[in-house]
């Protein structure tokens, strides 16, 4: 599988990701904005996802770039095998909006959809709350 298709972005999530991108702009034209999508140990579960719009991604050297639907999409080399087939979303209710992921190869997810387990016996919480810090 090519490395452009393994990250899926719904066109809400895009949307939004798009509006992030766009207030982190400076007005150049020689350096688009990217996101950074990366995985950090701990949170609801046992890896919490972290997007950042406009942000240097940790690693840059060894970031391996996508392009999603239009979006530059930096992801640590070493993420990669974690987030395989990952699906971004994006919902709107009455607390806000926020990001959600989809990750086929989660055994367990946390009750705000921002954490993960790959192992189905692992303590995840189920009444989470927050969103997804973005910017």
């Amino acid at each position: 599988m090519s490395l452009p298709s393994m990250i899926h972005i719904r066109p809400a999530a895009a949307q939004e990701i798009k509006r992030l991108l766009a207030r982190q702009a400076t007005g150049s034209t020689h350096h688009l904005p990217q996101a950074c999508l990366t995985l950090e140990p701990g949170g609801c579960a046992e890896w919490t996802y972290r997007l950042r719009a406009g942000a240097t991604c940790p690693n840059a050297d060894t970031a391996t770039t996508v392009d999603c639907d239009g979006i530059s999409l930096a992801i640590p080399s070493g993420d990669l095998d974690l987030l395989q087939d990952l699906t971004i979303d994006y919902a709107e209710d009455l607390m806000g909006g926020g990001f959600r992921f989809i990750n086929p190869l989660a055994q367990r997810t946390c009750g705000c959809g921002n954490a993960f387990s790959l192992n189905s016996n692992a303590p995840v919480s189920q009444d989470c709350t927050g969103g997804l810090p973005t910017g």
